[in-house]
């Protein structure tokens, strides 16, 4: 009887360590370049759409230059619409908007609250087991969420709770995004080409949104600061797409959930630089509850991953 084959080789060195810090700093780092840009004159929707645009065509040269390039068949072309619009159009759009009116460290929290909706979404398609450490995990991110909401004195201003709500959709998209390509996409096809393909469509998306809505914009725009927050955030996009699937290559997608922490703690860190201001208690409580949730979260995920593995007889 022939043994199973082999899992690929993971190694969680000092290496992908190093790339899983880099790529969670330089997600987190989105936030604040989001609400520069809209504050400088960029309009939201034209923001999304040249990210989106000068993401893909960067991509897409990455993936001449390794002359892989983005397959076209009825499947993908579904892959790369539908996962445009839930992973950068959608999602992307909200998350600018709200930039210039939420701190970036809330917008951080907000963001990494797609896993455990995944989680939630996935159960009843069956994509996902019950996991008594997976539903304590979401209990505590909820109850992040609601000392944020709730509280009267936890946000800045009263007003900008309607901006979280508003913020939270770009988490349901997220979500969504994940579940889809779950159903779609098998795993080892996860890589660049997929990422070129969705920048792009999501461009295209954007480009008659931007165009209806009046939001095109047009370079040189009316503050130097403005542009150059477009081409940063185009960078750290298809940065943080490259290193994601490097790191998953190396270490496995349990692995790089982890980036979740550092972009909690960054979203903090970046705030602070850029704008400074105060936290009240409650953002901080709700801070610590989100970290406490992402912890039992890939615990779970860990032991999920350890039971689905074969076990192998000692061949010596």
């Amino acid at each position: 009887m022939s043994e199973p084959a082999a899992p690929p080789t993971r190694h969680v060195g000092p290496l992908a360590v190093l790339l899983l810090l880099i790529a969670g700093l330089i997600y987190s780092l989105l936030f604040p370049v989001n609400r520069i840009a809209t504050e400088n004159g960029v309009p939201a929707l034209g923001y999304v759409m040249w990210m989106a645009l000068g993401g893909g065509v960067m991509m897409l040269m990455v993936c001449a230059a390794r002359r892989k390039m983005p397959l076209l068949g009825r499947r993908y072309l579904l892959i790369y619409i539908v996962g445009g619009a839930l992973s950068v159009a959608i999602p992307m759009s909200l998350l600018s908007l709200a930039a210039p009116r939420l701190p970036s460290s809330i917008i951080a929290m907000i963001v990494v609250l797609a896993p455990f909706l995944s989680y939630m979404f996935a159960l009843p398609l069956k994509l996902e087991s019950f996991r008594w450490l997976s539903l304590a995990g979401l209990s505590c991110a909820m109850g992040g969420m609601l000392l944020i909401l709730l509280p009267e004195t936890s946000l800045p201003e009263p007003g900008m709770v309607g901006w979280v709500l508003l913020s939270l959709l770009a988490s349901v998209s997220f979500a969504l995004f994940n579940v889809f390509i779950d159903f779609y996409s098998p795993p080892e096809e996860i890589d660049t080409r997929l990422a070129t393909g969705i920048l792009l469509s999501a461009g295209l998306w954007m480009v008659p949104v931007a165009a209806i809505s009046g939001d095109i914009h047009l370079f040189p725009g009316a503050s130097s600061e403005g542009d150059l927050a477009v081409l940063y955030a185009t960078l750290i996009n298809v940065s943080r797409w490259w290193l994601t699937f490097n790191i998953i290559r190396m270490a496995g997608a349990v692995f790089v959930s982890q980036a979740a922490y550092i972009i909690v703690l960054g979203g903090f860190g970046w705030q602070a630089l850029f704008f400074g201001g105060a936290v009240s208690d409650y953002i901080w409580a709700a801070a610590a509850l989100l970290l406490l949730g992402l912890a039992v979260n890939t615990l779970s995920k860990m032991r999920q991953q350890r039971a689905l593995l074969p076990r192998y007889r000692n061949s010596i």
